[in-house]
């Protein structure tokens, strides 16, 4: 009977463990791994979300920017961390929904190594011209495209921009040819140089020089439209069901129990509900978003996946 007690004692403490372990979390300091190198957008982001989050669950929040081979190395990373939530990652779009199909083999799984938190921020993209183009609108650019096919060239600068030249291809059947660029920087210059008349560029590079009046916005990448320049419409808005936006989200590695998620989830929403942080992110061109639910954002990775694998599949695009 002794015994018999003692085992029972033992599996009673193993179920109340991790409700134990979510009470008390976080009770040191918490990693959020950024895969990006310090200074850009990603960065702001994680180190403005990672602050207040300490602030909020009163330990801190230390970013490690992991950057290089599209994420990967960050994302990896995580995937073989210990689900006990103190190790977090800032996954983007392309971390989640573009690599599994990019890449014949990953060294994780998006789907079964992570379990997601909250969506955080919408970076939009945006066909962006040179100021002289001879059209104002997306209607009117495809319009002249299918008139003339060659018409235009689109610069890209990321698999992301790639992916959503081809969408649009299939979509309103057209026939952009992409021009490849290494980064951003070296694409803008080139269509304010006239070097090439439009490309797919983030809208936080891209909308100083729309406010000076040195570049055309013709639509934005996004199922809405952006609260800091609501006068510029999205693609969708011409073309209903166009959106495959940047976004990013915050991501634990799979088995953190559902507690610490929850924990994780309330704290992120409080975080980007603040006006001060909303008013910083803004500034930077990065729209601050919510998931209503961790399930919710689970969702909203499934239904992005389907549709870039389908693009991807399309045009036949790899990485390796």
């Amino acid at each position: 009977m002794k015994l018999i007690r003692a085992a029972c004692a033992a599996a009673f403490l193993v179920v109340l463990a991790p409700a134990a372990n979510a009470q008390t979390y976080p009770s040191r300091q918490i990693t959020l791994v950024v895969p990006f190198a310090p200074g850009g957008p990603a960065d702001f982001l994680g180190r403005l979300l990672g602050q207040k989050l300490g602030e909020d669950l009163g330990q801190q929040v230390v970013i490690d920017n992991r950057p290089g081979a599209n994420t990967i190395i960050g994302a990896q990373a995580v995937a073989k961390a210990s689900p006990d939530g103190y190790t977090l990652l800032m996954a983007i779009d392309g971390t989640l929904v573009m690599n599994p199909f990019l890449y014949s083999k990953l060294a994780y799984d998006p789907f079964k190594d992570f379990t997601p938190v909250s969506l955080i921020a919408l970076v939009p993209s945006a066909v962006v011209g040179n100021i002289n183009i001879p059209v104002d609108s997306m209607r009117e650019l495809v319009d002249r495209e299918k008139a003339k096919p060659g018409s235009f060239q689109i610069g890209i600068s990321t698999p992301t921009s790639q992916v959503n030249v081809g969408l649009l291809n299939m979509m309103v059947g057209t026939s952009f040819t992409m021009v490849p660029y290494r980064g951003g920087t070296t694409q803008i210059t080139g269509i304010l140089a006239g070097d090439i008349p439009l490309g797919m560029e983030s809208i936080n590079v891209s909308l100083p020089l729309w406010r000076d009046k040195k570049v055309k916005i013709l639509g934005l990448v996004s199922a809405q439209r952006l609260s800091l320049a609501p006068e510029i419409p999205t693609i969708a808005e011409t073309f209903p069901g166009y959106d495959l936006g940047i976004w990013q989200g915050i991501v634990a590695p799979a088995g953190t129990s559902r507690e610490i998620i929850d924990k994780l989830h309330r704290s992120i929403s409080k975080v980007l509900g603040m006006a001060e942080v909303r008013e910083k992110l803004l500034n930077a061109g990065i729209e601050p978003a919510i998931s209503k639910t961790p399930d919710a954002f689970a969702a909203f990775i499934r239904a992005q996946a389907d549709t870039r694998a389908k693009v991807i599949q399309a045009i036949g695009m790899k990485l390796d």
